[in-house]
């Protein structure tokens, strides 16, 4: 096959593959920009309240991807294998796993009053926060439900289903929003509680909805009692764990990692806490596209290795990092050009606050190109061939200790702006690149699941 015909092919498959992924991870991630912007009007106090529930939720959105990454991996080799039975089993298994493991964060989130003083000094913001996570628990179990069905529909190809659920997810929320922060078409104005039941309600909807067109028509993932029985047998169960449990501990140790980060800011003054408040959607966003990327590139090396195609993703490797440095340079030098408007859309802030948001916005555009890159590495390529175990390794080594000592050093410890100590978590991704970067060029996750 010659070169050209082989680029085509790839572009045709990022354009049905990757693409819609990444934009339905960037249509995720604003809805907490949404939540921020739309309290905006309410004072910093809301704004930062809403801030740190949206960062909790979006921890917990990168613990869930555990589970559904492991389901997304293994069906993609299945799919390539042509081995449609054990794709049907591990989701049935993967479903089981991530309801049973998401049971006691979303008991966590509701009796988040007994903890979230712990973390946050100002009592008018722990107590809006308050309000919000108990409202929103229940959308812990939802969420991890919707994912993993979501990541075993893209790992057979299908993106415009979970696409479409997706988007209309995030539209019903902005509009619930509008509804009950506001107090429009008669009903009561609720403020951050309105945010709240917003993104409840349309979590609901959308795995209600898909759950409606799986069934209706009766898809293969259309499980029924006896899949779930089948996902029991403790000799899959016991393969599908091997694999799924470092992607789920390794999430979990990422999740509370930057949970400790984001506890240190809160910190260093409510002006910190006010500016991470608006980067959380900020960096959500530009994470949750190349995260989508990444998902998207796990999946095509994934059938292309169940198929036995090793030149196949290697070639896979290499079109994925040319393209992700292409976007993400193009888009931090768009963020960077668009600082003004950003400002502007959070006038209401202190000079202070508007000034350590700029400054911080531009370490960001500066530092973003070495995570993202780790971050299609691990995600995308190193996890797709099942070396799981590796990547736990270097990011607990990494990130306790290495960057959390650094961050919390520089906070507690010294006098730095909070834009200095913004930087100082670059820090474990700087670390990481070159072990990570030396293993994808060894070629161990050039493997067959299957097998």
């Amino acid at each position: 096959m010659s070169t050209p015909a082989v680029t085509v092919s790839l572009w045709r498959r990022v354009l049905l593959l990757a693409l819609p992924v990444a934009v339905q991870m960037l249509l995720q991630s604003f809805l907490g920009m949404a939540d921020v912007l739309m309290v905006g009007s309410l004072g910093a106090e809301a704004v930062a309240a809403v801030g740190m529930a949206a960062k909790l939720h979006f921890l917990m959105l990168v613990t869930m991807m555990g589970v559904a990454t492991a389901c997304a991996i293994l069906v993609a080799q299945y799919c390539g294998a042509g081995n449609q039975a054990e794709g049907k089993r591990t989701l049935a298994m993967a479903l089981v796993v991530g309801a049973v493991f998401m049971v006691p964060f979303t008991l966590a989130f509701a009796l988040g009053g007994q903890w979230l003083g712990l973390i946050n000094p100002d009592a008018a913001v722990v107590q809006l926060a308050v309000t919000f996570l108990l409202i929103t628990a229940p959308v812990l179990l939802l969420t991890q439900l919707i994912t993993i069905y979501e990541a075993a529909l893209r790992a057979l190809g299908n993106t415009t289903v979970p696409l479409l659920m997706g988007a209309l997810g995030v539209l019903l929320n902005i509009g619930l929003n509008y509804v009950l922060i506001f107090g429009h078409f008669g009903f009561p104005a609720l403020g951050v509680a309105g945010a709240a039941w917003g993104t409840l309600i349309s979590r609901i909807v959308q795995l209600a909805a898909t759950l409606l067109w799986l069934y209706g028509v009766k898809h293969d993932f259309a499980l029924r009692l006896l899949d779930f029985i089948k996902a029991l047998h403790w000799a899959p169960l016991k393969r599908f764990l091997w694999f799924a449990l470092p992607l789920l501990v390794n999430h979990v140790v990422w999740a509370v990692g930057n949970t400790v980060y984001h506890i240190a800011s809160g910190y260093a003054g409510t002006d910190a806490l006010a500016v991470m408040g608006v980067m959380v959607p900020i960096e959500s966003s530009f994470f949750a596209l190349f995260v989508g990327l990444a998902n998207a590139a796990a999946v095509l090396v994934g059938q292309t290795l169940g198929r036995g195609d090793m030149p196949g993703a290697w070639q896979l490797y290499r079109f994925f990092n040319r393209l992700t440095l292409v976007l993400v340079f193009s888009l931090a030098g768009a963020l960077w050009l668009a600082k003004p408007w950003v400002l502007a859309a959070f006038d209401h802030v202190d000079a202070q606050t508007t000034l350590l948001l700029e400054q911080t916005i531009a370490v960001f555009c500066l530092g973003v190109w070495v995570k993202v890159l780790n971050m299609l590495r691990i995600l995308g390529i190193l996890r797709a061939g099942g070396d799981t175990h590796y990547c736990l390794v270097v990011d607990v080594i990494v990130m306790w200790v290495f960057g959390v000592p650094i961050y919390l050093a520089g906070v507690f410890w010294t006098d730095y702006s909070f834009a200095l100590l913004y930087a100082l978590t670059f820090t474990e991704d700087a670390l990481k690149w070159l072990p990570i970067r030396w293993r994808v060029g060894r070629g161990v996750w050039v493997k067959n699941l299957t097998h």
